[in-house]
């Protein structure tokens, strides 16, 4: 009697959530397209001359965007890149806003980013404005940099032009348990960095050239996009970060306002009419697993596919996989 309490129960829960999980597929399947008695539509009007707008939110790393109900967003070059292109490409986009709210991240995400950004000036001869959030700093900046026109916020942080690495060393902790690692190695810095021994000075150098190398493009580049001279930027890139009242005296923006100054200053830009049409250039699920199924090449309007879903859901649990 009690096993079969046990049983009941389990199938209670695992049943509620199978069907929160297909009330959640369609929400994001109505929050996308739209539902209609069942039936997906779009819109077969053609509107022209829009603002095509993409997020940047949260640490900068490279691939697919990582957002959801359970998680901290983050920015994947990946997708920021596949939206640039997208409105690149778009006829109907005159010009990309770049909405930026990162503290920055990973310098080779960053670089994709900022050269795609230049891509879509250069190739697709589309202007870029960057509308910076309460943060655009380091690798957010490195982003900006490459863009025609920065806009901030008095208050905004930005700038920390600069280039860190950190790890840990655990060797003394390792002492104190009584653990001892053991590293077999075909050549001698194959474990450079390991947090169980401490660094030779010959390591360290390797380590310090790295950084100083990644320094050195990062402050390339912002004076490139910024067309400011490398001297200038070289007596700013110490690190320290800046308010947007304070970057606009040192040229590392070019106005001052929020997010709204921003998109009427894109619109004129691109000779769009106020109020802009506006075009979101990425896909926002509302919960994480679902947009990371959506990478994996899940169509979430095709009903055969949501099918699927829910008969994995309720007979995975009683199948042995091997």
């Amino acid at each position: 009697m009690k096993n079969r309490n046990i049983l009941i129960g389990c199938g209670i829960l695992f049943f509620t959530f199978f069907l929160f999980v297909l009330l959640v597929v369609a929400v994001s399947q109505s929050f996308l397209r739209g539902v209609g008695k069942g039936v997906s539509f779009k819109s077969t009007i053609v509107k022209k001359d829009k603002v095509g707008v993409i997020y940047i939110s949260g640490l900068i790393h490279s691939g697919g965007d990582r957002t959801g109900l359970f998680s901290e967003s983050q920015a994947g070059s990946d997708a920021v890149v596949r939206a640039l292109e997208k409105g690149g490409r778009d006829e109907n986009i005159r010009v990309i806003l770049l909405r930026i709210n990162s503290p920055g991240g990973s310098a080779a995400a960053s670089q994709e980013i900022y050269n795609e950004v230049l891509k879509v000036r250069q190739v697709y001869k589309k202007p870029v404005v960057i509308s910076m959030g309460d943060v655009a700093a380091s690798g957010a900046f490195y982003i900006s940099a490459a863009a025609d026109t920065i806009i901030a916020n008095p208050a905004t942080i930005t700038g920390s032009i600069g280039v860190i690495m950190e790890y840990l060393n655990m060797e003394g902790l390792m002492e104190k348990v009584g653990l001892s690692p053991v590293v077999l190695k075909s050549v001698e810095h194959k474990d450079i960095g390991s947090p169980f021994r401490k660094a030779t000075d010959t390591e360290q150098q390797i380590l310090q050239n790295a950084i100083n190398n990644i320094h050195q493009q990062f402050i390339r580049d912002v004076a490139n996009g910024r067309k400011i001279p490398l001297s200038e930027i070289e007596k700013l890139a110490d690190g320290r970060f800046y308010t947007g009242e304070q970057a606009i005296k040192l040229k590392l923006i070019d106005r001052v306002g929020g997010y709204e100054e921003a998109l009427e200053y894109a619109a004129r830009l691109g000779g769009i009419p106020s109020p802009p049409e506006i075009e979101y250039l990425q896909r926002a699920y509302p919960f994480f697993f679902l947009s990371t199924m959506e990478k994996l090449g899940f169509d979430f309007s095709n009903s055969k596919n949501i099918a699927h879903v829910a008969d994995y859901l309720l007979l995975s649990p009683f199948i042995i996989q091997n």
